[in-house]
């Protein structure tokens, strides 16, 4: 009975750890070394040999722990990828907008911590480089590219795109960002959360909007009013 209560706890802790990441779990050599460790023990049980089965008992559980551990670290680090990641665009964007020149306060905060954000992921420091990279977004998050003239829409104007498909672009893959910045969407990049919240539901992962796949169909909310119908072609 100890043995089967044992090897129920090891599903239980090690899916609560690692549920943002099941399939790497398998990977998981501890994980591995636990469910070898925990058969063994059930083997034992099962022949009689008590002492052996607590024993093997003992050791898989240690291994069961540091596969709970091995599986945090990994699901941060794919959440400080995320972030580093989308930290980089909103870096990019403000060095495109001359924040530097038009919002010298802004980029002064932003800055040092994206220095911040990069060295400690690379020094696996994950949860110091999520909030590094959190806090460049919040800094960055009001810079604009300067405004450009545009004529007013007539009446006769086509509608806009209320869906769009996911390409595959090798050069410039498609990602909420890249979408957002499309004209025919919104012509801003900044505005990727809004796609995101509106197709999060359709993600594998729905807590990283960077695990897109070509062939998703995703709506485009209206933000001001503007007529939008049918699924964009290029």
């Amino acid at each position: 009975m100890m043995v089967r209560k044992f090897a129920i706890f090891i599903v239980v802790a090690l899916i609560a750890a690692a549920s943002a990441s099941a399939q790497n779990l398998l990977d998981n050599d501890a994980y591995k070394k636990a469910t070898q460790l925990r058969d063994q023990a059930q083997q034992a049980y099962d022949n009689g040999d008590y002492a052996q089965a607590k024993q093997l008992s003992e050791q898989s559980q240690q291994y069961a722990q540091q596969a709970v551990q091995v599986a945090q670290q990994l699901a941060l680090g794919y959440k400080a990828t995320n972030w580093i990641d989308i930290a980089r665009k909103y870096v990019d964007f403000a060095q495109q907008a001359k924040a530097q020149e038009r919002y010298p306060d802004a980029w002064k905060k932003a800055e040092p911590e994206w220095t911040t954000a990069q060295s400690a992921y690379s020094a696996k420091d994950f949860q110091k480089s999520i909030d590094a990279s959190q806090a460049v977004v919040v800094a960055l998050q009001d810079v604009r590219l300067p405004a450009v003239a545009t004529a007013p829409p007539t009446p006769a104007q086509a509608p806009l795109p209320a869906f769009y498909v996911v390409r595959l672009i090798p050069n410039n893959r498609d990602c909420f960002w890249n979408i957002a910045a499309y004209p025919f969407v919104y012509g801003d990049p900044l505005k990727w959360q809004l796609l995101y919240q509106a197709n999060k539901q359709m993600l594998q992962d729905p807590n990283n909007p960077n695990l897109i796949q070509p062939g998703m169909k995703f709506s485009i909310p209206s933000i001001n009013g503007e007529k939008r119908e049918g699924t964009y072609k290029p």
